[in-house]
């Protein structure tokens, strides 16, 4: 490699992640650092790995300044993410001016004040292509309990007034912006690809209005509460048939009010009226009219919340979807017993293109129909926000149904099996054989997986699996061992258990597997839903 110009080892090193970068390459030699340091650090985030409050693991607020001064120079992309002590004026409006080839900033739960995102926006580089203001539901909560204010439309304004070339924008907060607010910034980035809002005061005329504006719209957003009916009405109410047809009346008057055409290229839809609360699809007119024209042209859907007659309408309209969101939250009960489960087995008989799916519950059948009908699925999961607080046991899900879906599904990138009490090593043996391919597995709560099973998943699974969560397996610390002894020869980074801090401590003070780390939780890995979630492909 010394022998290589800088030119070629420039090209070499770009095949390296960002993290892999600052690890490695200072352990090397100066030039390859320097190198780095000048060409190849293009963007700051947080790994995809860590758990739990904290993205930047046991990064401070100081350290990723630090690190973003260091590597100003190439930077294009930097995300400031779950920093709780963030201070604008000395951490984020000054590294601007060190930024040259900044085309892609986020702030992502970061307890701001309006005022510090006005300060903020005021000095955003013109240069921009993507904006993310978003916060995710940990900052949500906070919002609603009224410690974070929501952004105005001053902020919007100042947004407007320094980016005109911006292709993405996620405002997806606590939000009081309004269509007059909004209207501005949108004429002034008509090319806007990507659009994320959360505001009370936007609804289906405004949405039509969007949509003649942002005609190159490829994924939209929206979570307001005017996109159903005003009053409130009980789960009971909903399934009456009277209140069936007074919604549907109102809903079809505001359709033949509002004119809609969606954007031709748009692919990706989610429709809420609240955080983890789509709208019922099938009795929203004005959506129904959407998926009635264009549901052919939907590859992305987020669904989160909704029952068997939308369903029914996914699968009528959507056949093309390869990502589906159909989580449910914790206090949701759902069983998938009876026309839950035959309506489902025949959306997913529909999907063949599926790649991605969350459901709201899992049974043998649901796994074995995904198997048949689903190859080309990457991602699977049947959880939903808050569920790492108080899972839920999937009793209907047994060997069976796991080693159907991994003999019909080998493209598989992550599968999470948490509180899948009944499986047992055949599943293991089935998964580690079949999907090779495999990088994030969680097995959370899954009682019947014990020692015997961590040796057989490791050899085969080694070259492909980097994240494992075993909370609440029946597990030792001889299982431990096993992985420690494969550490060198895997692509495993973060193993995930239930033991005290000082256990967890040893594990990760052991020579001999700088990049492995061993984590404590007592309760499965929080995932909030495909929303802002990472995808692993």
């Amino acid at each position: 490699m010394s022998l290589l110009s800088d030119d070629a080892l420039v090209v070499v090193l770009h095949h390296l992640s960002t993290r892999e970068l600052l690890v490695s390459t200072a352990f090397v030699c100066k030039r390859w650092h320097r190198i780095c340091k000048e060409y190849l650090v293009y963007e700051l985030v947080p790994s995809a790995f860590n758990i739990g409050d904290r993205p930047w693991g046991n990064m401070s607020e100081k350290d990723l300044y630090e690190l973003a001064v260091s590597y100003s120079s190439s930077l294009e992309r930097v995300s400031f993410h779950g920093l709780k002590r963030l201070d604008p004026s000395r951490s984020i409006i000054p590294l601007f001016p060190l930024l040259p080839k900044l085309k892609d900033l986020a702030i992502v739960s970061c307890p701001l004040e309006s005022g510090d995102l006005e300060a903020i926006a005021m000095q955003l580089p013109t240069h921009l292509i993507s904006l993310d203001l978003h916060s995710d539901h940990l900052s949500r909560v906070r919002c609603q309990d009224g410690v974070v204010p929501p952004p105005e439309d001053n902020v919007v304004s100042a947004i407007q007034q320094r980016c005109s070339q911006l292709q993405k924008l996620n405002l997806d907060s606590c939000s009081s912006i309004s269509m007059q607010g909004l209207e501005k910034l949108l004429q002034a980035n008509q090319f806007l690809t990507s659009l994320d809002l959360h505001s009370h005061a936007l609804g289906w005329p405004q949405v039509a209005q969007i949509f003649k504006t942002c005609k190159s719209l490829q994924h939209f957003s929206l979570v307001s509460p005017l996109l159903v009916e005003s009053y409130n009405s009980s789960e009971e109410d909903r399934e009456d048939g009277s209140y069936r047809r007074r919604y549907l009346r109102r809903s079809e008057e505001q359709t033949a009010a509002v004119r809609f055409q969606l954007p031709r290229n748009l692919t990706s839809l989610r429709l809420y009226s609240s955080p983890h609360r789509s709208i019922y699809l099938e009795m929203a007119a004005p959506a129904m009219e959407f998926l009635r024209q264009n549901g052919m042209q939907l590859t992305h859907l987020h669904a989160q919340r909704v029952y068997n007659t939308t369903w029914q309408a996914i699968q009528t309209w959507c056949p093309n979807l390869k990502m589906l969101d159909l989580s449910h939250c914790k206090h949701e009960s759902i069983t998938l017993q009876g026309v839950e489960s035959l309506v489902l087995c025949g959306l997913i008989q529909m999907l063949k293109k599926l790649e991605h799916i969350a459901l709201p519950a899992a049974t043998d059948v649901i796994l074995k129909r995904l198997g048949d009908f689903c190859p080309n699925l990457k991602e699977l999961r049947f959880e939903g926000f808050g569920q790492n607080t108080s899972p839920n046991y999937f009793l209907g899900v047994t060997d069976t149904g796991v080693v159907a879906l991994a003999e019909g599904c080998p493209e598989l990138r992550v599968l999470s099996l948490a509180g899948c009490r009944r499986i047992t090593i055949r599943s293991i043996r089935t998964i580690a054989f079949h999907c090779r391919q495999l990088k994030v597995l969680i097995l959370s709560h899954c009682r019947g997986i014990k020692d015997d099973s961590v040796p057989l998943m490791l050899p085969r699974l080694s070259t492909s699996l980097v994240f494992l969560d075993l909370v609440g397996c029946k597990i030792t610390l001889l299982s431990l061992q096993t992985i420690l002894q494969y550490a060198g020869v895997t692509t495993l980074r973060v193993v995930v258990v239930k033991l005290p801090v000082n256990k967890i401590e040893a594990l990760n003070n052991q020579p001999g597997h700088p990049r492995l780390q061993f984590k404590a939780s007592t309760s499965s890995t929080r995932w909030d839903g495909f929303y802002n979630a990472v995808q692993y492909e």
